[in-house]
């Protein structure tokens, strides 16, 4: 519980949630430079100290914060899903669904999987999703475990490791596989972090990266289960 405000001011009772929530607002609107722990604590009426009861600094906040954005991803995935009829419609899906997001959000999409990787951060993820369940709400537990997963590469190993029991690929080329389409994605999306990306060009930069996926898939797979190309995409 935390200490309801004394008599100075000096704390009050808001919760992990009220910060990350104030947090995300001004990001969205003004970007992560616009954002302190002085702004956060006077627009929350509190003090810093208040605030650092809940955050060890800034960049544990921001890293809470960036979370949100992860909630159109989420659910463009699920919708995504309703259209997926085998084992690779649904890892180059969750490819195209996570470029598309990505590629709009550069910023929060590189402080959350490039800049921040140490295990305190990592282990954020988890507790954002205790904090925040109802962005989980409408999503399968397959996808629930894979958001849950910090780490990059790792993520894409989940998706790798259920081609693996589908039989779609073996293992040796499951891990090529997983090295070869993350290395392709950070390629791509460094391109779009250094140059920006119009709105409108996104659609077709995302199209050209699934290409290339696809050709990684067609070349790696044991068994294409009908796969020829992905091509279903609701947004």
């Amino acid at each position: 519980m935390v200490q309801e405000e004394n008599k100075s001011g000096y704390f009050k009772g808001l919760s992990r949630q009220d910060y990350i929530k104030k947090t995300h607002e001004i990001m969205k609107k003004e970007g992560v430079e616009a954002v302190s722990i002085r702004r956060i604590a006077a627009e929350l009426g509190c003090s810093s100290a208040s605030l650092y009861r809940h955050f060890e600094n800034r960049e544990e906040l921001l890293y809470y914060a960036e979370l949100r954005t992860l909630k159109s991803y989420i659910d463009s995935l699920n919708r995504a899903e309703r259209t997926w009829s085998n084992m690779w419609d649904i890892y180059v899906g969750i490819w195209d669904c996570y470029a598309r997001e990505a590629f709009a959000h550069p910023e929060a999409y590189n402080l959350l999987f490039f800049i921040y990787p140490n295990k305190k951060l990592n282990k954020a993820i988890r507790e954002y999703y205790e904090i925040f369940p109802e962005d989980l709400k409408r999503t399968n537990r397959f996808f629930q475990e894979m958001l849950k997963t910090p780490d990059f590469m790792s993520r894409d190993f989940e998706m790798c490791k259920k081609c693996i029991n589908d039989g779609a690929v073996t293992y040796e080329n499951a891990i090529r596989l997983n090295r070869m389409v993350c290395m392709l994605f950070a390629g791509y999306f460094k391109k779009v972090l250094d140059e920006g990306i119009e709105e409108y060009q996104i659609g077709e930069r995302v199209d050209q990266f699934i290409k290339d996926v696809d050709t990684i898939v067609k070349a790696l797979a044991k068994d294409l289960k009908g796969y020829t190309g992905y091509k279903q995409r609701i947004h």
